[in-house]
């Protein structure tokens, strides 16, 4: 083989170890408890949801418990619906929720809570 070959094959299999490893930490870091997975919702649901939390809410898998992260991507879903959204995007209201969203978004923080219970 070419040695320009062996060195792109390394380059790539290096690359994609640097994936794998920054994976497996972000999904080691990323810990929220149930608590604090209420208060995000509670935060979304009042509109006072950051883009920041927003993001990492919905973007970080919750690795170390399926039930939060089940609650992760029904918020996703809920946020991602058309029919959940009055249109009014800010810096501190990264969900903009109408009252129907809001509901649906009430209805996990049962959910949560009845988890805690």
């Amino acid at each position: 083989m070419n040695s320009t070959v062996l060195i792109i094959i390394a380059i790539v299999v290096v690359v994609f170890l640097i994936f794998g490893v920054l994976q497996w930490l972000s999904d080691r870091t990323y810990k929220p408890t149930i608590s604090e997975v209420v208060g995000i919702l509670e935060t979304c649901r009042d509109g006072r949801l950051s883009l920041g939390e927003f993001d990492e809410f919905s973007c970080v898998r919750i690795a170390y418990d399926p039930r939060l992260d089940t609650i992760r991507e029904k918020f996703n879903q809920i946020v991602d619906d058309k029919e959940n959204i009055d249109g009014n995007f800010s810096r501190e209201d990264a969900t903009a929720l109408n009252d129907i969203g809001k509901g649906k978004i009430g209805q996990l923080i049962e959910e949560l809570q009845q988890l805690q219970a």
